[in-house]
């Protein structure tokens, strides 16, 4: 039978909303494009100053090294996000990140560019932002319906892409007319610019906050460790949780590194490299457009099945080919596919955690993306020297039929509505 997600038992009745392509979730969705771009601009001036100055290891251990404040941060900002409130914590965050980006503005405007400077921006951004992205993804159920939140999330995928594709050109133009403190200023005037729009957003639903029996906000460590016994006894959210790390650890190799090393196997060189991940861009962009046209509703569990079944075909085949148009089009139709299942997981998540938990359950999923790609990519080059190319591709597509089995062998997986 059809799992049709009611809503939970203390959530509060919405008022109207006006949907995902309303004034109050464009601004908001805007918003956070913009700041996307900024964010996309500064990692570019980063990255740019750092291979200038020192060697490619040293960048690519500064860049690692300024990832992870946000992994220690992420369960701290969903408590927070609960505890505070949501739209309040993304003001905040925002503010916060504008001030680093003027400082680190100030500070290089009056030296230069060097690696302790913009390693300190890169830590306290990286830190910031674990506040802000559970804060992000539990405020849409707040001004969305429920039946509105897969197009949604679709919608706000599609600007975060499109602000990361705008934010690479730009920030080079910006280097070239300005160099590092005119990026690091239009970063700042990107949060500032977000923070206000964030300030605007008007809740369809009041966030629930959690109270103890004294009446009184419960301590950090209690509403953490709360959380945490939530997921516990919640066992539909831990399964979405565990296909999402799954699905991270079997694709972001295959796309992250994977596609350099199938391009050089093909002799294909950069060009080649570029080509499947342009492939796997215009997938991906293809799955938010389709999903805002044609959202799931009561083919979500369809939806959701086939696309983690699709993507360990495509990762399988992968390791086979011999044909770089091939390979773009394996490249395109996993891009559409990830695409696709990874919005209908999260909102799966949205609509089922609890509203006084879901900054917590979002901490914990983030967390699951942004750990498990990185291991992932550390674990790929490993595996190619020691078991080849396509045995470690094979061992990457086992994790995404691991997913599919368990999406297949959960009722309220494969069956979910999102009507």
């Amino acid at each position: 039978m059809a799992d049709t997600l009611p809503r939970t038992e203390n959530e509060p009745v919405p008022k109207r909303a006006d949907g995902p392509l309303g004034l109050n979730y464009l601004s908001f969705t805007g918003a956070m494009s913009l700041s996307q771009l900024g964010d996309s601009a500064w990692y570019v001036a980063l990255t740019w100053t750092l291979i200038r100055d020192v060697s490619p290891a040293m960048t690519g251990t500064v860049l690692m090294l300024a990832s992870l404040p946000r992994l220690i941060g992420l369960l701290g900002g969903g408590v927070i996000a609960d505890r505070s409130g949501p739209r309040r914590v993304m003001v905040i965050t925002d503010l916060l990140r504008g001030v680093v980006m003027l400082g680190a503005a100030l500070a290089v405007g009056l030296s230069t560019p060097s690696v302790p400077i913009l390693l300190g921006a890169a830590l306290l951004l990286a830190f910031i932002s674990a506040f802000f992205i559970p804060a992000s993804g539990s405020v849409k159920p707040l001004i969305l319906a429920d039946k509105d939140l897969v197009r949604g999330n679709a919608l706000f995928v599609f600007g975060i892409r499109g602000g990361q594709a705008a934010g690479g050109p730009i920030g080079a133009w910006l280097i070239a007319l300005g160099g590092v403190p005119l990026v690091a200023v239009a970063n700042a005037a990107s949060f500032l610019l977000s923070a206000f729009a964030s300030s605007r957003v008007r809740y369809t639903r009041e966030p629930v906050a959690p109270v103890a029996p004294t009446g009184e906000k419960p301590p950090f460590k209690e509403m953490l460790l709360d959380g945490l016994r939530y997921l516990g006894k919640e066992r539909r959210i831990r399964l979405v949780i565990l296909v999402i790390a799954l699905t991270e650890l079997a694709c972001a190799p295959p796309v992250n590194i994977g596609l350099v090393l199938l391009s050089n196997r093909l002799e294909a060189g950069a060009t080649g490299a570029g080509l499947l991940l342009t492939g796997y861009t215009v997938g991906a962009v293809a799955s938010s457009v389709v999903t805002m046209a044609w959202p799931p509703g009561r083919r979500g569990g369809l939806v959701l099945t086939l696309g983690v079944s699709a993507s360990a075909v495509c990762l399988t085949a992968m390791a086979f080919i011999d044909s770089l148009p091939l390979g773009m089009l394996l490249y395109g139709v996993l891009g559409l596919v990830t695409g696709q299942f990874g919005l209908v997981l999260v909102s799966m998540a949205q609509r089922w955690t609890e509203p006084a938990m879901r900054g917590r359950v979002m901490s914990v999923l983030s967390l699951a993306i942004f750990a498990c790609a990185p291991l992932a990519n550390v674990a790929v080059g490993t595996m190619v020297t020691l078991l080849g190319f396509t045995t470690a591709m094979t061992v990457f597509a086992a994790f995404a039929v691991a997913a599919a089995l368990i999406v297949v062998g959960t009722p309220s997986l494969r069956g979910v509505c999102l009507d």
